[in-house]
């Protein structure tokens, strides 16, 4: 193989065309100083469209440099509608706790996994109704500064919708309806079998400490044509609702039923009855307390026996004890020569009751 001896000096004699010399250059720019080529175009990309959360669920903020930059040692705050708001905030490689604002404690946790391409995840859980409203991202360097902002919805499916028959009213039965736990503020309805609407004869919604709406309706049914009645509850930013359909016998219906009066009646007798029957019931329990007055008597009367006895035991065995002690001391006290007489009887005690 033939050798071409190549020197600097001929190299020296070769002109570089001067677009390669541009793009050598433009690449020591790029390894060098990326972020500083691209300080004027760098922009924060942030959520494009409102974000939907549920009640008590966990929602996501991502946010990027755009094109990407390697984020790890800028700061990165999370707002609300003002900078001073702060929600997460990262500074100098670490999460600072300190400034959050106090709804937002303990709720946030920052993914960072990608930080390095300017690409990071702010999760908060628990949503609330609170939360709802406008939220910011900003990234922060000595020669960058942008920022996203995008809204935060919030809704909550309530409790399924309980009814309960509270009484007759008007010619009528009336319905009651309770629902809880709904975000926003749910469109409630009543309908009859034929899909008309039935005006409400009370609708009360509450919202309480949590922010949930709580909701209390009430209808009055009137003849047979209602034989079925549907109450619907809607959370109009889910466009989901829940349903309930009652059907209602003609019995219960007193404009379409000859059953009323003996119904009422019934219900005027019921209470009677009870009475007639609690009567021999309550003679039982009277019987049954004197009988236990009348044994505790008994018993108090045997134990003051008993108390009598062994007092009278205990007097003798008292007067035994104070007699056996005098007999020594006559013994130790005679003179010489004297003897005790040989038939001396100690007093006797009787014991009666």
């Amino acid at each position: 193989m033939a050798e071409f001896p190549v020197s600097l000096d001929s190299l020296k004699t070769v002109s570089l065309p001067s677009s390669l010399i541009f793009l050598t250059h433009l690449l020591l720019l790029l390894l060098l100083r990326p972020e500083e080529l691209y300080t004027e175009e760098v922009k924060v990309v942030g959520p494009g469209e409102p974000i939907l959360a549920l009640v008590g669920e966990e929602v996501e903020f991502p946010c990027h440099l755009s094109p990407y930059l390697d984020a790890e040692h800028m700061e990165i705050r999370w707002f609300r509608s003002r900078d001073s708001d702060v929600v997460h905030l990262y500074r100098e490689r670490q999460e600072l706790p300190g400034p959050q604002m106090a709804q937002f404690q303990n709720r946030t946790k920052l993914i960072k996994d990608d930080i390095v391409d300017g690409s990071v995840i702010l999760q908060l859980h628990s949503v609330v109704p609170s939360d709802e409203g406008l939220f910011g991202c900003r990234f922060l360097s000595s020669d960058f500064s942008g920022e996203a902002v995008w809204e935060l919805e919030v809704a909550g499916m309530g409790s399924d919708p309980h009814i309960s028959l509270e009484g007759f009213k008007e010619e009528g039965i009336q319905l009651k309806c309770i629902s809880s736990g709904w975000y926003p503020k749910p469109k409630a309805q009543w309908q009859d079998h034929q899909g008309q609407c039935l005006p409400p004869e009370s609708e009360a919604i509450i919202q309480d400490a949590q922010g949930l709406f709580n909701l209390e309706t009430s209808v009055v049914v009137r003849g047979g044509a209602h034989r079925n009645v549907s109450f619907s509850i809607q959370n109009l930013l889910l466009s989901q609702k829940k349903e309930l359909v009652v059907q209602i016998a003609d019995v219960f219906l007193p404009g379409a039923s000859p059953w009323k009066s003996a119904f009422l009646g019934t219900l005027v007798a019921l209470p009677l009855l009870l009475a007639v029957l609690g009567t021999p019931a309550l003679y039982f329990l009277q019987k049954q307390r004197r009988s236990q007055e009348k044994l505790k008597q008994q018993a108090a009367k045997k134990q003051g026996k008993l108390t009598a006895e062994l007092e009278k035991l205990q007097t003798e065995l008292d007067w035994r004890r104070a007699e056996g002690q005098a007999e020594c001391s006559i013994l130790v006290s005679r003179p010489p020569g004297v003897q005790a007489a040989s038939n001396s009887t100690p007093p006797q005690t009787t014991l009666s009751e």
